[in-house]
């Protein structure tokens, strides 16, 4: 699978589930439950302890076309090592050209992090293939249809603050993906391993996707 393919299944499922925990227990089968909600892409996070020993753990565990990024990435090195573990995007909170150069040298996906015009423009620049407004709440949804006017044709992502409530008003807007804390979705049942119950959530999710872009 090449890069685009990987950008092409995100956007697709159009929600990207983040997880940030110390708790790793039921990691694997929880990140299993987003993927039977119909969601293609899941994040794990560097700061979580042992992070790239997950993602090579879950890349050989879980289904194929199941694709694990790591997020929170923020030099070259640490792509290097994403890539050897398995990794098929890579993330990160801003826009660091030495992630984004390692990124195109391993043919990874890189979802790189923006809140201004002027970074926008600067990451794109650099070769960002997503672009990921963060903390998009700060700014609210229309920033996305504004920004989209001047600078068609962006792949934008919508993290921080995403809501059940309000994130369809971001895919109306323009947002191609959504982001939210996966460990936080349902936190009990993350907790108690209850995949069942985390796989209905975010079906609700994906249906609020699915129904938002109807509407556009």
């Amino acid at each position: 699978m090449n890069k685009q393919d990987v950008i092409d299944r995100m956007c697709a499922s159009g929600i990207l589930p983040v997880f940030r925990t110390d708790d790793a227990r039921h990691l694997l089968p929880a990140t299993k439950a987003f993927y039977d909600a119909g969601i293609a892409c899941v994040e794990y996070t560097t700061t979580m302890p042992n992070s790239l020993g997950l993602v090579e753990q879950g890349a050989k565990s879980l289904p194929g076309d199941l694709l694990l990024g790591l997020g929170t990435a923020r030099d070259g090195e640490t792509v290097e090592r994403a890539a050897r573990a398995g990794a098929k995007f890579i993330a990160s909170p801003g826009c660091e050209a030495k992630m984004i150069e390692a990124c195109q040298r391993h043919g990874l996906a890189s979802v790189v992090g923006a809140m201004t015009p002027n970074e926008i423009m600067e990451a794109v620049r650099l070769g960002a293939d997503v672009i990921k407004i963060f903390p998009a709440d700060c700014v609210g949804p229309t920033f996305f249809s504004s920004v989209l006017g001047p600078l068609p044709g962006l792949c934008l992502m919508a993290a921080g603050g995403m809501t059940l409530e309000n994130v369809g008003d971001y895919v109306t807007h323009g947002a191609d993906v959504v982001t939210f804390l996966a460990n936080g979705l349902e936190p009990a049942a993350y907790a108690a391993g209850d995949c069942q119950t985390i796989t209905r959530t975010a079906a609700r999710w994906v249906e609020a996707v699915r129904a938002a872009r109807a509407r556009r």
